[in-house]
C-alpha cells in the first residue's frame, strides 16, 4: 500500500515503560512509535503488515514477532475484523493501551478483544484460536486433503508458534500462498505435497510467508539454475507425503 494512503502524524511517542522494556525487541519499540502516529487521527491504527514492512525494510513475518510482542506485553491492543460469513480477514485495527502497565497487572483484557490477543503469560486470558486455524485451513486449502483432526501434537505446534509471535493472520496467509503454489500442491520432480503439519512447522511457515515457494519465485530460479524444479528444505517424515 502507498504510503501515501496513510495520513502520519509529526511525532511519535515511547513511554518509558515501553523504552526500557528488555523483553522487547528494539524494533518492537521503534514500530509501538510509528503505531501512536498513526493513532492520532481516529484514535486506532489500521495499517497492515505490509506497510510497516515496506516501511521498515523488513519481512512482513518480522512484524508479525513484533507486533505479537507487543500484544503479549499489553502495551497494544489488536482487533481482526473478517468478512461477514467468512475466515477471511476485512480489516485489521491496532490500539494503543492508555496505561499498559495498569492494564497488564490489574485489569483482564476487554472481551471485545480477547478472540485477538494472546498472552502466554497470563493464564486467565490465553486463547488458541485451534478451530479459527483448522477451518482457515479447510477453507483456503482446497487443493489439499481436508483437515479433520487437531490431535494433541497439532494443537501443541500451533501453541509454540503463536507463543513465538505468530498470528492467526499469519496462519490464514500461509493457508492462502500454499493454495496458489503449485510447487506445494505437488507440482514438482518428487510429486511431493505439503500438508497442514508441514506448513504449520515454524520454519516452513517463514518460507512461505517470504514468498520462497510463489509461482514466480520458482520459475525465476528454475530458469536461472536451468532445473527442472527447486527443492525446498523439509524433514524426513514429510518426504513425499
Amino acid at each position: 500500500m502507498a504510503e501515501r494512503d496513510y495520513d502520519r502524524a509529526y511525532y511519535a511517542i515511547i513511554p518509558a515503560n515501553v523504552r526500557y522494556d528488555n523483553d522487547l525487541m528494539p524494533n518492537a519499540k521503534l514500530l509501538y512509535g510509528e503505531i501512536t502516529a498513526l493513532c492520532n487521527e481516529k484514535g486506532y491504527c489500521w495499517a497492515t503488515n505490509d506497510y510497516f514492512a515496506q516501511l521498515y525494510s523488513v519481512s512482513k513475518v518480522s512484524v508479525s514477532k513484533w507486533i505479537s510482542q507487543l500484544v503479549k506485553k499489553g502495551y497494544i491492543f489488536s482487533e481482526i475484523v473478517y468478512k461477514e460469513g467468512t475466515k477471511e480477514i476485512f480489516n485489521r485495527y491496532l490500539r494503543i493501551v492508555c496505561d499498559p502497565i495498569k492494564e497488564k497487572f490489574n485489569t483482564p483484557i476487554k472481551e471485545k478483544f480477547k478472540d485477538n490477543n494472546t498472552s502466554p503469560n497470563n493464564t486467565v486470558n490465553t486463547i488458541y484460536p485451534y478451530q479459527d486455524i483448522m477451518s482457515s485451513y479447510n477453507d483456503n486449502c482446497k487443493s489439499f486433503p481436508r483437515l479433520k483432526v487437531l490431535s494433541d501434537a497439532r494443537k501443541k505446534a500451533i501453541k509454540a508458534r503463536i507463543n513465538t509471535g505468530y498470528s492467526l493472520e499469519d496462519f490464514i496467509n500461509v493457508f492462502t500462498l500454499a493454495e496458489s503454489s503449485n510447487f506445494l500442491k505437488g507440482k514438482n520432480d518428487r510429486n511431493w505435497s505439503a500438508t497442514f503439519d508441514w506448513l504449520i512447522k515454524d520454519a516452513n511457515m517463514a518460507k512461505v510467508l517470504d514468498g520462497n515457494y510463489s509461482n514466480d519465485r520458482l520459475q525465476a530460479s528454475n530458469s536461472y539454475g536451468n532445473k527442472k524444479s527447486v527443492k525446498p528444505s523439509y524433514d524426513g517424515d514429510y518426504y513425499g507425503d
